[in-house]
């Protein structure tokens, strides 16, 4: 459980000891139960013991404004902001003293794309706490998200049904070899593997699969074979670059404990997952859960995501852990610092063969619930930070990002409107831009072609990109990069050197340049 949700419960606790003796006795069983299953983080369970006592106490408001509080809370952890919204109007109604009741209020309606309401909020908690950080990302988010729907980058984001159910559908991962296959976490019903999470109230989730043919039509999910898949919760998985070792999460529940969840890796013995074994990891205690495997391409490196380890930043952490050999375990966990980090959550890392990390992040300005970055390693524990935009990214939950290879496409998993089910996975794709410039090259005095033109393409930094000669009929044909300026040089024994210039910076549609020179002796 991470260090704020500690502070809170404690704070909460004292104040419900002091309203105890307004409750009577079934009350009072009822809401230390409620509030055990909070700090298991049994969100679910939680709300249907807030929600009936919150509706008999109306009249003590003090009460009240804190159960509608942590009701709200617990709809926030569960991502369903049009809950979470107005449990916390009616905390603040009722006089809710906690500021943090503005913030989450404003995070949801920010979800909700009800920014003016969203901005009061923000400022509300900002003047209740003077030089908070998240006051500021707040403000800052919210002019964030009009800015990226106003200005969308190229990715083209498209839903695909058939892979998704109508529960929740996220985190895919790619078998590497082909890149035909994506896994991905369901909490679909699996027949053989019934049971209900009290932290959501949906089916405990399974490792699930499909597959795509030559024409390039996915198949319906199937259960991943081998006996990987349990009662507990298996997810937020990935593979190694051979794709025969399978890292995945799994987390078990005890109704008196909190949810434990460990690391676990799963062998490939035929088409099957087989001997799921704990992953050996120096230093972490048994009373912290940890999860959201990423694997690099050597297996010396595991990126993971872990609540209230020591010298966390707050909420969940993103740590690596190292190892000398494949066979040895991992090392103490390393936090990868405060510019990945932040007091609120990070979760779901994903890293590319080139050394690109992209986690989600509810922590970072964006443009509401979790968004999905790019860290861009600089230097030791420093990185440069880039919001994905829109539409990899929208007012709702946005993460568990996966790319085939090294293409600009691949699939993420989006609470977005319009999907199957209340998480889904979708296609992006980055489009392909082409820029060609083409001409005729001409005697200006003759108005007659000028055949083997010698032509000479330097970028504004007059560095030579490419050389051509025209036909006989003295046409020519360029082909240009994105994002560069360039400076064409035409050469012809007897004429004078003609130039013309062809901008590509900053377009974002295919586009063919026409330039016809006439040349003079």
């Amino acid at each position: 459980m991470h260090l704020a949700l500690i502070f809170e419960m404690k704070r909460l606790a004292t104040i419900l000891f002091a309203l105890g003796i307004c409750l009577t006795l079934s009350a009072q069983k009822t809401l230390k139960l409620a509030d055990a299953a909070l700090k298991r983080e049994q969100f679910s369970e939680a709300i249907s013991l807030y929600t009936p006592l919150a509706e008999k106490h109306k009249h003590n408001k003090k009460l009240v404004s804190e159960l509608y509080y942590k009701i709200g809370y617990c709809y926030k952890k569960l991502s369903i902001p049009e809950e979470a919204a107005p449990n916390f109007k009616l905390a603040i109604e009722n006089g809710c003293e906690d500021s943090l009741a503005y913030l989450y209020f404003g995070e949801a309606l920010q979800m909700l794309q009800l920014y003016d309401s969203a901005l009061v909020q923000f400022q509300r908690f900002g003047e209740l706490s003077p030089g908070s950080r998240l006051a500021q990302k707040g403000i800052k988010g919210i002019a964030l998200a009009r800015e990226m729907f106003a200005n969308p980058s190229r990715y083209e984001v498209t839903l695909k049904p058939i892979i998704n159910s109508g529960g929740e559908d996220y985190c895919p991962f790619y078998e590497a070899r082909t890149h035909k296959k994506v896994y991905f976490t369901s909490t679909r019903n699996a027949p053989t593997h019934v049971t209900v999470s009290p932290e959501s109230g949906e089916y405990c989730s399974n490792i699930f699969y499909a597959e795509q043919d030559r024409e390039g039509r996915w198949s319906e999910a199937k259960i991943a074979p081998g006996n990987i898949n349990t009662t507990a919760e298996e997810g937020a998985a990935c593979l190694n670059r051979k794709s025969n070792n399978l890292y995945f999460t799994r987390c078990t529940y005890d109704k008196n404990n909190d949810k434990g969840c460990r690391i676990y890796m799963a062998k490939k013995v035929g088409n099957n997952w087989m001997n799921a074994q704990e992953v050996p990891i120096k230093g972490i205690p048994d009373s912290v859960s940890i999860g959201h495997p990423a694997i690099s391409d050597d297996e010396l490196t595991l990126y993971f995501v872990a609540d209230s380890l020591l010298g966390g930043l707050g909420g969940k952490d993103i740590y690596c852990v190292t190892r000398q050999r494949k066979n040895q375990p991992f090392n103490p966990p390393q936090n990868l610092g405060s510019y990945i980090n932040t007091e609120e959550d990070e979760v779901h890392p994903y890293i590319r063969s080139n050394g690109d990390l992209y986690f989600a992040s509810d922590g970072h300005p964006g443009m509401g619930g979790f968004d999905i970055y790019l860290a861009k390693h600089v230097k030791n524990s420093e990185y440069i930070i880039i919001n994905m935009g829109f539409p990899i990214n929208t007012s709702l939950d946005d993460f568990g990002i996966v790319f085939t290879g090294m293409r600009e496409e691949g699939f993420l998993s989006s609470r977005r409107r319009g999907g199957v089910g209340k998480t889904d996975l979708y296609y992006f794709v980055l489009p392909e831009i082409s820029f060609t410039v083409t001409g005729t090259i001409w005697d200006k005095e003759l108005n007659k072609p000028v055949p083997n033109v010698d032509i000479q393409i330097m970028n504004d930094e007059y560095v030579l990109m490419d050389t051509q000669t025209t036909d006989e009929n003295g046409k020519y044909e360029l082909e240009l990069k994105p994002e560069n300026n360039y400076i064409i040089y035409y050469k012809a024994n007897g004429y004078k050197l003609e130039k013309t210039t062809v901008e590509t910076k900053g377009l974002t549609e295919t586009k063919n340049f026409v330039r016809d020179i006439f040349m003079v002796k």
